[in-house]
């Protein structure tokens, strides 16, 4: 898949060969079963490896012509999107995630698939690794499919985290927010971290953003934070996990992955327990290895 830039894409963020429909509650569930079945097929055909390179073997004339991405757009209004995606009594959907932009009356939506949930998982179960021995694992809430306000609409992280038991006069929130990515542009993934770290509605003191390439054993993992005086959002960590071509050899770069306590917690660490999590190489290969099996499996 060719590399977009910004150029190439739509208002959401996304490229403009994603498919677009006009949102139809009665019809969403076939459309969006119908692009998973897609982007399953291109995303795990019979696949030859030759010089650390994996190459696609069985994508139909359609997939072969076409880039194929883990999102679909619908056009919606906002009384719409707020019965049929915000009322509690709504069945919630599992498998997707979604973004809604009210100024374009736009819903994203992004099909959950195992890649992403391996990524989100093994995540958070390092996390909670870490705070064990803390005495922390039970202190941290889990956001995985709440929709948030944030500016200009409504999104659903991948995973998330926040304080069991914030500072008084603090609501409960996520404060640690995972965007995953199998097929989506540095556009959309940079767009989405945007939203939760917008200075004026920000609800993420951190954003991790997690990218898998298709194409060969690597993993970019990016921590996002506002800083400085201006509160302007920086990539203040980045970190490639890569398999040699031989397939015998990972190596990190940049790690281990840190998290300081008091953007968690929202409040200071109490040392010697009490300190910044942190996730070490190995634990981030092991990351890596479960997450490559499924991309890579056939």
């Amino acid at each position: 898949m060719s590399e977009l830039t910004e150029c190439n894409c739509g208002p959401e963020g996304l490229p403009l060969s994603v498919r677009r429909y006009t949102y139809r509650k009665e019809d969403f569930p076939q459309i969006i079963e119908l692009e998973r079945e897609r982007l399953h097929r291109s995303l795990h055909p019979i696949r030859t490896i030759s010089d650390g390179i994996y190459h696609d073997g069985n994508l139909d004339s359609l997939e072969e012509s076409e880039d194929v991405f883990e999102y679909v757009i619908f056009a919606i209004d906002t009384a719409t999107y707020d019965r049929d995606f915000l009322d509690p009594n709504t069945e919630p959907r599992l498998s997707i995630h979604t973004t809604f932009d009210q100024h374009i009356n736009s819903l994203a939506v992004k099909m959950i698939l195992h890649e992403h949930e391996e990524l989100s998982v093994a995540l958070e179960t390092a996390i909670g690794d870490a705070l064990g021995p803390m005495g922390l694992k039970r202190s941290v809430y889990h956001y995985r499919s709440t929709t948030f306000p944030v500016a200009n609409g409504s999104k659903q992280p991948d995973a998330a985290w926040g304080p069991r038991r914030p500072p008084p006069g603090t609501p409960r929130r996520p404060t640690v927010v995972v965007e995953t990515a199998i097929t989506e542009t540095n556009t959309k993934l940079r767009r989405d971290v945007g939203r939760w770290l917008d200075p004026i509605d920000s609800l993420a003191k951190i954003v991790l953003a997690i990218k898998a390439d298709r194409q060969r054993p690597k993993i970019t993992i990016e921590r996002w934070q506002n800083t400085g005086a201006n509160a302007e959002i920086e990539t203040v960590q980045t970190i490639e996990i890569i398999e040699s071509s031989e397939g015998d050899e990972v190596t990190v770069n940049g790690g281990p992955l840190r998290i300081p306590f008091h953007l968690l917690f929202l409040r200071p660490a109490v040392p010697p327990r009490e300190h910044d999590i942190i996730i070490d190489e190995q634990e981030l290969k092991d990351i890596a290895q479960l997450t490559w099996e499924i991309i890579f499996s056939g």
